[in-house]
């Protein structure tokens, strides 16, 4: 089975943060999940370390990952894109923002001997 990640960006319209986070964590993310071929998800917040100064550039603060396991990609897209019909969108969501970018493996997937 081919592996794939989706990722997105987005962010919240302004002072919306809790409204924003509750709503992904509780509703957005159990929602993507039910989609044939969406694995595993896990978001993550802009560090404060970082190398360098690239803080600035990041296209926002938070950060999701989409585990894909599918041959076809495209297919798991266009169900995704067919169910988000009936997701529940919130305004806390800047969807002006947002950028998702899929990636499909092109190597096995390698752990620390430690």
């Amino acid at each position: 089975m081919a592996t794939h990640r989706l990722i997105v960006f987005t962010k919240p319209t302004d002072g919306r943060d809790a409204d924003f986070n509750r709503w992904y964590d509780e509703v957005h993310l159990p929602e993507v999940l039910e989609t044939e071929g969406f694995v595993a998800a896990q978001r993550f917040a802009l560090a404060d370390a970082q190398i360098g100064d690239v803080a600035d550039k990041a296209p926002s603060r938070y950060l999701a990952i989409y585990e894909i396991e599918a041959e076809s990609l495209e297919a798991a897209l266009e169900k995704l894109n067919a169910g988000s019909e009936t997701m529940e969108m919130s305004d806390a969501l800047d969807l002006d923002t947002a950028t998702a970018i899929a990636f499909s493996a092109i190597g096995e997937r390698m752990e620390a001997n430690r």
